[in-house]
């Protein structure tokens, strides 16, 4: 397994390898360039109403004996918050918890759809498949995630405007995929094993039933919510490495993702 999962990994960086190169020698050899797709967990990252949001619960910080600088955190969080994935357990009863989703599943082709143009700054925007008809012809023979932009990372930092939230009656208001979005990518493309948003759910932020999480998690997909995509990488060519804290019986956890690219040739100057 170990063979097989390190040929996987070179045959994703290229497929013209030879078998003396090092997967050290193809991603240090200054052609890569490495993307944190993450935003960082502290006392202002966006947590759903009601979650138990990130908080240090004991902090020391002292010199110690003999002045040797010692320092140790104890923090408390819930799992759907921030950047995170959702396991396929979170919305079926049958799927695979955080710690049980494979490998092969979370180092994989990375394909970035980029809708904001579409969505155009609109909380009420709902992606629909004839949205996507000239959009979503990529490589899909790859086991694949793919991340829909929708433009509203921009706006991590507000959590009111991000979330679209009435404080009156803790509703939400943001754009998010529908459920025949979702249902022809499970049925369409088989190699897909997860669907990101930049957003914090794949479903609006109206929904009430959650159907795009019901129809990824049957189909054994997990979801990636509240992707930081403040930065320009390209929208294919790239490697994703989808690494959520492995929490072993976890609805989902908090993730750290990283997009590893071909460097892009300037085209301005």
């Amino acid at each position: 397994m170990v063979v097989l999962s390190f040929v996987f990994l070179l045959c994703i960086f290229d497929s013209s390898l030879t078998i003396s190169q090092s997967l050290n020698d193809v991603i240090f050899n200054n052609g890569y360039e490495f993307f944190d797709l993450s935003h960082p967990f502290d006392k202002d990252t966006v947590y759903w109403p009601e979650t138990q949001v990130f908080n240090f619960t004991k902090k020391i910080e002292n010199n110690g004996i003999n002045g040797t600088w010692y320092a140790a955190n104890d923090f408390a969080a819930g799992e759907h918050g921030g950047t995170h994935i959702d396991a396929p357990y979170h919305f079926h009863k049958e799927g695979l918890h955080v710690g049980e989703i494979p490998l092969e599943k979370l180092i994989v082709t990375l394909i970035i759809v980029d809708v904001s143009s579409i969505a155009n700054n609109d909380p009420n925007f709902v992606l629909h498949k004839h949205h996507l008809d000239n959009v979503l012809y990529f490589d899909l023979n790859k086991p694949s995630v793919v991340i829909f932009k929708f433009g509203w990372s921009k706006y991590f930092n507000d959590r009111k405007k991000y979330l679209g939230l009435n404080e009156y009656d803790n509703t939400l208001n943001f754009p998010g995929l529908s459920e025949g979005v979702a249902e022809w990518i499970t049925t369409t493309y088989k190699t897909v094993v997860g669907i990101g948003v930049d957003v914090a759910s794949v479903d609006t932020g109206s929904s009430k039933t959650f159907p795009v999480h019901k129809a990824t998690s049957k189909a054994g997909l997990y979801n990636l919510e509240n992707v930081n995509l403040n930065q320009q990488i390209p929208d294919t060519g790239c490697t994703a490495l989808v690494m959520p804290m492995k929490i072993a019986l976890g609805t989902g956890a908090p993730l750290r993702l990283v997009a590893i690219c071909p460097k892009q040739t300037p085209n301005k100057f």
